[in-house]
């Protein structure tokens, strides 16, 4: 027996949070009309189990614990259907310091044991920048993280 488009739906919520864009996809790729997917999806945001909000907040977290910064997270997040608007309002919630983020992924690729970056050459700190920039901090961002010295600052 052929499962419904809402009994698809609350499965794939049932295993993790989609935002509106993806879950429409997937009930899409499964042959479902877009009549019956729209009627789902307005079920499922009626009752609370699709809250695009939520989504966004959840993409940030999950991006900041992988060391991510500000615009590859946007980036994922517009791949997966998300506002930026949706995203910096969760931004605002959490109050992510994007600075100490890019320290912290330098430190955890490069750093000695005592937690120093060791001194490198101009291609050595071309590769660390291009490193951050693909992680999605900006330049400042990867200035500071460079630049960091845990001596002076406490």
């Amino acid at each position: 027996m052929a499962a419904s488009c809402q009994e698809v739906a609350v499965g794939l919520l049932a295993r993790r949070d989609h935002s509106v864009h993806e879950l429409q996809q997937k009930l899409t790729q499964r042959g479902f009309d877009q009549d019956t997917i729209a009627l789902t999806l307005d079920e499922c945001l009626a009752r609370g189990w699709l809250d695009d909000s939520r989504f966004a907040a959840s993409l940030l977290r999950q991006g900041v614990s992988k060391h991510h910064g500000w615009l590859r997270i946007c980036q994922d997040a517009k791949r997966k259907g998300i506002d930026t608007e949706l995203l910096a309002r969760a931004e605002q919630e959490q109050d992510v310091d994007w600075y100490t983020l890019a320290r912290e992924a330098a430190q955890r690729k490069y750093a000695d044991l005592d937690g120093r970056l060791p001194p490198t050459d101009q291609k050595g700190k071309a590769k660390r920048m291009r490193f951050l920039q693909s992680r999605g901090f900006n330049f400042d961002q990867i200035q500071y993280a460079l630049s960091y010295d845990p001596d002076t600052h406490f």
